[in-house]
C-alpha cells in the first residue's frame, strides 16, 4: 500500500517566496490561516519600533520560527529576495516546501534496503545547509532532518544545493533529541554525533545498518541533550596541520564513510 506524504512532492520549478515589510508581516501573523503559511521570519539586528514589538509578540506567542540576522547578512538576503521593496528590517519566508513525515520516509526507504539519514543540529547558515543537502543526495543518503525552529529551505539553500533540495526527502522535526530516541527504539538506528572531539574515528564503527548522522553547529557543536542521546560521538581523522573542517565538508566525508559499508 502506498504511503501518503504530507503533500505531493514539489516540481523542479518550485522556489520559496518572500513577503517584505513590517505591516505585511503583522497582517500575516495576526491571521490564523495566513500564519500557517509562514516558514520563517527574518529580522534585522537592532531594528526597533512599535510594529517590531508586535511582530516579536506574535512570533513568540504562536511559536513561529524566526531568526535575527546581523545587518550584513540581512542586507544580502534583502537584495536577493525583496525585489527592490524596502523590507523595513523584516522578511517573511512563505511555506510551500514539501516535507516528509519521518515514519513514512523510513518505512518507504527500508523497503529498498538500509536507511542513512543526516540531521542538522544548530546549523542555520544557508550555504552550509545547501552544501550538506547536496553532498547527502549525491552520495546516496535517504534524507535530511532539519529542526522546526532552526534551518529553513531558503533560495540560498536551493541555489547552494544545486537542485538537490528538490530531490532529497526533507523532514522537519520538533525535537531532535526525542527524534533520536524514536529512531533508535522504533527503527533500530545507530545514531552518531559528528564532532572534532569525538573519542572514536567514524571508520572504527560498524555502520552497515540504519544510521543517523548528526551534524552540529561549527562553533557551538551539538546541543547537550542531542549529544547525550547519540550512541557515540565520532570524528573524522585529520592527518595534516588543519585542526578542523567546516560542517558541510565533514558531513560529506562522514556520509561517504557510512555508505561505503555494505550491509
Amino acid at each position: 500500500m502506498e504511503l501518503k506524504k504530507k503533500v505531493k512532492r514539489p516540481s523542479d520549478e518550485f522556489m520559496p517566496q518572500y513577503v517584505a515589510g513590517r505591516r505585511a508581516a503583522l497582517e500575516m501573523l495576526k491571521d490564523d490561516e495566513r500564519r500557517t503559511k509562514i516558514e520563517k521570519v527574518y529580522i534585522a539586528h537592532g531594528v526597533q519600533g512599535p510594529q517590531i514589538g508586535e511582530i516579536l509578540h506574535f512570533l513568540r506567542v504562536n511559536k513561529v520560527p524566526f531568526s535575527e540576522l546581523d545587518r550584513r547578512k540581512f542586507g544580502e538576503l534583502e537584495r536577493n529576495v525583496a525585489n527592490g521593496v524596502d523590507s523595513q528590517g523584516v522578511l517573511v519566508l512563505l511555506g510551500g516546501v514539501i516535507y516528509w513525515e519521518l515514519d513514512d520516509l523510513v518505512t518507504v526507504e527500508q523497503e529498498k534496503g538500509r536507511v542513512v539519514l543526516v540531521a542538522l543540529d544548530g546549523i542555520e547558515d544557508p550555504h552550509n545547509i545547501g552544501a550538506i543537502i547536496r553532498s547527502a543526495e549525491a552520495l546516496g543518503a535517504n534524507g535530511v532532518l532539519i529542526p522546526k525552529r532552526g534551518a529553513a529551505l531558503s533560495p540560498a539553500v536551493y541555489k547552494t544545493s544545486a537542485g538537490a533540495a528538490l530531490h532529497l526527502p526533507i523532514v522537519k522535526v520538533n525535537n531532535l533529541a526525542e527524534t533520536i530516541t524514536l529512531l533508535k527504539e522504533d527503527h533500530h538506528f545507530l545514531c552518531l554525533g559528528l564532532a572534532g572531539d569525538g573519542e572514536k574515528e567514524i571508520g572504527q564503527l560498524d555502520t552497515s545498518g540504519n544510521v543517523l548522522l548528526v551534524i552540529g553547529n561549527e562553533e557551538k557543536g551539538m546541543h547537550r541533550l542531542v549529544k547525550e542521546r547519540c550512541d557515540d560521538v565520532v570524528k573524522i581523522p585529520l592527518r595534516g596541520k588543519t585542526e578542523s573542517l567546516n560542517a558541510s565538508v565533514a558531513s560529506a566525508l562522514a556520509v561517504y564513510q557510512v555508505l561505503s559499508k555494505s550491509v
